[in-house]
């Protein structure tokens, strides 16, 4: 537990505006634009070519002597987080690597030599490996909303002790492919983009930032520079459309009032406003209905303003680069400005004279609260809360609440719910004879309203499906209002595979006339906000992309988010489909529940959580040494079975995994696991059960269940 608050002592950013942070402050402050126009190279394509744009000679060589090899994404993310960690005074301090945690944001996937994708998550493994990290590790993918996701992750892992320091952060580079879809959905300027004012559409940008984030008393002990505090972060889920925003502003507003819930804090506490702005009509719009609703009549009042004029929109790195402006505007009490705004565009529908958007000239003034906001394609929200520092302000404990699993619905060739797959498993038979095929059987059922499940795609009706009957086998009754309140922690390995194929082969066919609907699907937090779309839920959301240990990872950040209090109930629902000429798709959703709750509404769980926790790996661990980290100071006394791989982890204790009955399925396999152990724990009352969870070269983790 982490009795302090938790403070940022370091910051790095390069962008269009700037290739560090001192650079990019100084073109805030002085109103220069990092946005251009592409004249010549594969953006010149397109009508709209105006872009924030990073020169390779500000970071690929750096980057490259530290890491032969490296690609341009991994070079831009190691460039800001070594920016950050020396800032932060931790390459002389050298904190123990197991205790350094790294949490990064990211929206696309990195294209590879062959024309497929990387791994998501290896972005995060190389930032990993240069910067010395060997505690928790998460990929995000939350679209634009990932950055700010970050930094609220990024605190609950040091106040669940699982680390003393955590490099938060995000980055994207400009892509041909995603620049495609947004031209095809007429979302770009022809100009550079004007937010909040004459709101013509938006300017892509590319970029990294980080934050280094610590307890304060880690941050005292080591005598650093504290530069701002993170006092809350809140999330939701819009559950209306896969890219436009809820016009009313519900999403964006339940994100904001959850994040200063979290701090402690009201409207009135808010002195500044990082906004979103993107300068398209919906968001524009959507952003003034969201300072109305939380502000009220003192909306007006509230200095707000939109730094992607200055270098665009850098999708996955937004947040993260806007949260580094935000400790910028508390550390020299100045207000950055909205540039290219024209103060006579009160006819726009989208423009408001009576609110105020800092125009085109920085603003010297008092900060203290900075609440900073994105929002992304798939409905996800996130508001975080910087304040100015102050040693002498009591932190709070995160509350001991237990989490118990209520709900299981597994969807897969070896059985659609939980009495087909478990009395499959149970028979432990595989073969031609078995029953067992690559994709299951939907057939006869419609999971979410006939038209939106006429339009999803194979994955989001697989994650749907599950979501459903965990739903139903939690026998959960939620009437309308509960609904804002549950949470979807979605996992997957690589997203809608299907989606991302049809895409690509559009964009190669015809740049100017790619398919829409299918770009809708290829960021990978699509599929968790049609969950939340089908079932209503606008709780706490985000998805997690940390290869074969993403659904344990999602599970622990599920537990997390009740044992804060942010929500009583939340789904963990995997999805994913298998590129190895298998053809094995499947889906898993895991009801988590607090005690409490569960045993409120007459609930009978399946199996209680007693620790969870994961670990990036090292090089040269072996991997019994590996499994250790993540069991540290778990009772393990009368531990009967291992779930996942590693019989050899655990001396003289069989391992168990559901891939041999249904194959390997990506995130889906560690998520299976869960599901038997908490289903074989209620049938048979087997003792404290460990499921096992490995990325190979990533992340391993660790689930533990018992008794309820």
């Amino acid at each position: 537990m982490a009795p302090q608050p938790v403070v940022v002592t370091g910051v790095g950013v390069i962008c269009a505006a700037g290739r560090d942070t001192t650079e990019f402050w100084t073109s805030l402050m002085g109103g220069r634009s990092g946005i251009d126009e592409a004249t010549t190279g594969p953006f010149a394509e397109f009508d709209a070519r105006f872009a924030g744009r990073v020169p390779d000679e500000w970071f690929m060589a750096a980057a490259r002597a530290g890491a032969p090899g490296i690609d341009r994404t991994a070079a831009l993310a190691v460039a800001a987080a070594r920016e950050a960690y020396e800032g932060a005074g931790l390459d002389r301090a050298r904190p123990e690597p197991d205790r350094v945690g790294l949490v990064l944001g990211k929206c696309q996937g990195t294209p590879t030599a062959d024309g497929g994708y990387q791994q998501i998550h290896k972005t995060a493994d190389v930032v990993a490996e240069q910067l010395g990290s060997r505690g928790p590790r998460v990929l995000l993918s939350t679209a634009c909303a990932a950055g700010g996701n970050c930094i609220g992750l990024a605190r609950d892992k040091l106040l669940t002790g699982e680390a003393d320091v955590v490099l938060a952060g995000g980055v994207d580079p400009l892509q041909f492919g995603t620049y495609a879809g947004f031209a095809g959905l007429r979302a770009l300027s022809t100009e550079p983009c004007r937010p909040y004012s004459a709101s013509t559409g938006l300017n892509l940008g590319e970029g990294a930032a980080f934050l280094v984030v610590e307890r304060l008393d880690h941050a005292r002990e080591r005598g650093a520079t504290i530069l701002a505090e993170v006092a809350g972060y809140g999330l939701s889920a819009d559950a209306y459309h896969a890219t436009a925003p809820d016009p009313t502003g519900r999403g964006g507003t339940s994100a904001v009032r959850r994040a200063l819930a979290d701090a402690g804090l009201g409207p009135d506490d808010v002195d500044y406003v990082c906004g979103h702005g993107t300068g398209t009509p919906a968001n524009d719009a959507m952003e003034r209905k969201v300072m109305r609703n939380v502000f009220g009549d003192r909306a007006s009042s509230v200095p707000t303003s939109g730094i992607k004029s200055f270098l665009g929109h850098t999708l996955g790195a937004a947040g993260a680069i806007e949260g580094v402006a935000s400790v910028l505007a508390i550390m020299h009490q100045t207000a950055p400005p909205t540039i290219g705004f024209d103060d006579n565009a009160t006819d726009s529908p989208t423009t408001d004279s009576s609110l105020d958007f800092v125009p085109n000239t920085a603003r010297s003034m008092p900060i203290d609260t900075v609440v900073s906001t994105n929002y992304a394609f798939g409905g996800n929200n996130v508001a975080v809360v910087l304040r100015a520092p102050d040693e002498n302000r009591p932190g709070a404990e995160l509350p001991d609440r237990e989490v118990v699993i209520t709900g299981l619905g597994p969807v897969t060739g070896a059985g659609v719910g939980i009495g087909d797959f478990s009395a499959v498993v149970a028979g432990d038979t595989t073969g031609p004879d078995s029953g067992v095929t690559p994709q299951p059987d939907l057939a006869g059922r419609a999971f979410a309203p006939r038209t939106m499940w006429r339009q999803a795609n194979s994955l989001s009706r697989l994650a749907i499906a599950a979501s459903r009957l965990a739903w139903e086998d939690a026998a959960l009754a939620l009437r309308r209002n509960e609904l804002e309140n549950v949470g979807v922690m979605y996992a997957t390995e690589s997203g809608s595979r299907e989606s991302v194929g049809d895409y690509d082969d559009s964009v190669l066919a015809n740049p100017n006339s790619p398919a829409i609907h299918s770009f809708s699907n290829v960021v990978l937090n699509a599929t968790g906000g049609a969950v939340c779309q089908a079932l209503g839920f606008r709780g706490p959301t985000t998805t997690v992309c940390g290869g074969e240990a993403s659904a344990t990872l999602a599970m622990e950040c599920g537990i997390e988010t009740i044992r804060a209090g942010k929500a009583e109930v939340v789904f963990v629902v995997a999805a994913d489909e298998v590129d190895d000429g298998t053809g094995i798709t499947g889906a898993s959703a895991i009801v988590l529940e607090s005690a409490d709750h569960a045993r409120d509404r007459g609930a009978t769980p399946y199996a209680r959580i007693l620790s969870s926790r994961h670990v990036g790996e090292g090089v040269g661990s072996t991997a019994a040494e590996e499994f250790g980290r993540t069991v540290a100071g778990a009772d393990l006394t009368g531990v009967d079975a291992v779930y996942g791989d590693g019989a050899e982890l655990v001396p003289g204790m069989e391992s168990v995994t559901t891939a041999g009955v249904t194959g390997r399925c990506g995130s889906v396999t560690a998520a299976l696991d869960v599901v038997i152990a908490a289903e074989r724990i209620a049938r048979e009352g087997a003792g404290t059960t460990v499921v096992h969870a490995y990325a190979p070269g990533s992340v391993r983790g660790t689930v533990v269940l018992g008794r309820p």
